[in-house]
């Protein structure tokens, strides 16, 4: 029985590939620059020359491999492995990348949304073993996520669901990146806190001298993780910030909560990072607004598989 696998995390700044065990043991990886401006030719090579490696450097042989999962950003269709031009990778217009792999490796390969895999990943290496409805939420560039039910990735119609950070909260609130208005990822994404910290402080740079002093000084420097480390000083202006993101976040949960009824909710990155300063303030706003029974049910916590995400991601499509 072949009991390796291959892993492929595919980003547009970076590709990795990782040879695992069924248990999900990273044994060995490759990562290189995507060098995404040189088009998808370039990263297919690139790709087949690092899955090659990344075996070869395991002590295997490719027909030890028994699968190849990769995790990429969307949009995508998962029966048919076509990737339909993500934002971060151009000229990747309807690129069959599946049927390219297997062509190559001669090996079956399953390919998912880069939200959805990490969604599977948490629930089968990190904080939603043992749960059978979780909600995976990245707060990081933007706000994603994926929706897992009963070990089984939930797509919707077209591959589609889990677009959590697209939910309208404030009709005419911020821009986003999407088109629209008032989306939870306008409001709470890292950029969004940055820009609304940015705000703030022009407005009110007396009180920001913590805020700014993080920063250099440069309030188009402020960054997401400079609220946090002012809020953990006791900065009242990034207090401020961080209990404003952990409403809107709350609120966005809260309708989720509500819709889905998930046991746990596992909020990634920012969050992560936060703990409990921005966790507690959610989960509090959670039990506000989404109905009792639902609020009762479900756990609020921190995303468990850290910097592992990634090759786990891919991993766990295949195990």
């Amino acid at each position: 029985m072949k009991k390796h696998v291959v892993g492929v995390d595919i980003g547009g700044t970076k590709l990795a590939t990782v040879v695992a065990d069924t248990a999900g043991n990273i044994l060995n990886k490759v990562r290189k620059p995507t060098l995404a401006e040189r088009g998808p030719e370039y990263a297919l090579q690139l790709l087949f020359d690092m899955v090659h490696e990344t075996i070869e450097l395991a002590g295997l042989e490719p027909t030890a491999i028994s699968a190849i999962g990769v995790s990429c950003g969307g949009p995508l269709d998962t029966e048919t492995g076509i990737v339909y031009s993500p934002p971060n990778l151009p000229g990747w217009d309807a690129l069959p990348l599946k049927s390219q792999l297997e062509s190559e490796f001669e090996i079956p390969v399953t390919i998912e949304n880069d939200a959805n895999a990490s969604a599977l990943a948490e629930y089968r290496f990190g904080g939603g073993r043992g749960y059978n409805a979780v909600l995976y939420m990245t707060m990081s560039t933007g706000i994603g996520g994926g929706i897992v039910l009963d070990g089984q990735v939930y797509h919707g119609a077209n591959d589609s669901a889990g677009e959590v950070g697209h939910q309208i909260l404030l009709p005419d609130g911020p821009l986003c990146g999407c088109g629209k208005r008032g989306c939870l990822e306008a409001l709470c994404s890292g950029p969004a806190i940055a820009r609304r910290a940015q705000a703030a402080v022009r407005n009110e740079k007396a009180s920001a001298t913590t805020l700014l002093d993080l920063a250099g000084g440069r309030v188009e420097d402020i960054r997401s993780e400079h609220v946090l480390a002012a809020a953990r000083h006791g900065d009242a202006l990034a207090l401020h910030l961080v209990e404003e993101t952990a409403y809107y976040m709350g609120w966005g949960i809260a309708n989720l909560v509500n819709i889905l009824n998930p046991d746990i909710v596992l909020l990634g990155t920012i969050a992560v990072a936060a703990g409990d300063l921005l966790l507690n303030p959610i989960r509090k706003t959670v039990s506000e607004f989404a109905m009792t029974r639902p609020a009762e049910a479900v756990k609020i916590a921190p995303a468990q598989l850290g910097e592992a995400l990634g090759d786990l991601a891919a991993v766990a499509l295949v195990v």
